[in-house]
């Protein structure tokens, strides 16, 4: 014959409410119930714990899946130049104005760390011109590491060099010097 503890099963009800038997309230003590709800509880417990490390493995093995997805679609998209991204934004007078706008605070951003000697006027006129090491490295003729070299301020550049970076950017040799 089974004990009064083997016959009690879990009924969750709606509102997370307990449900007995009333053939057990009557042949149970409080103290018996009591011990039987909370063990019925403790197991309950653990069952849910478990189902919610079990979750959070999945949401974490989901969130790496969504990662690797973001970076195979961005890969595989074909990459929107900046100069048509610029020219959908200006093509309208306000969007003109912004980026106008825009830009000149960046120039004067520029201009302002020039005259504080964080950088050179050789890199302030390359940005003006929207040129990077790159395209500036072959339009001198050089390896872009060379770049790097002369537009670190107060670095010596050949008067060759500075020639040929006066013609670049349309200004005089001694726009790149300084005072």
């Amino acid at each position: 014959m089974k004990s009064a503890l083997e016959k009690i099963k879990y009924t969750p009800g709606p509102g997370f409410q307990w449900r007995m038997p009333s053939q057990i309230r009557t042949t149970l003590s409080k103290d018996d119930i009591c011990e039987i709800c909370d063990s019925i509880k403790d197991k309950e417990i653990e069952n849910l714990k478990k189902e919610s490390r079990k979750l959070k493995k999945l949401v974490e093995f989901l969130k790496t899946e969504i990662h690797s997805l973001e970076l195979k679609t961005a890969l595989s998209e074909k990459a929107v130049p900046l100069k048509k991204i610029i020219k959908e934004f200006t093509s309208t007078p306000a969007g003109r104005t912004a980026w106008q706008k825009a830009w000149d605070e960046r120039a004067d951003e520029w201009k302002k760390l020039v005259q504080q000697g964080k950088m050179s006027r050789i890199t302030y006129y390359r940005l003006l011109n929207g040129m990077d090491q790159a395209t500036l490295a072959k339009k001198l003729g050089t390896a872009q590491p060379n770049i790097c070299r002369i537009e670190k301020p107060g670095y010596n550049v050949p008067i060759k060099t500075l020639e040929k970076l006066a013609k670049i950017f349309k200004v005089k040799k001694g726009e790149l010097i300084g005072d």
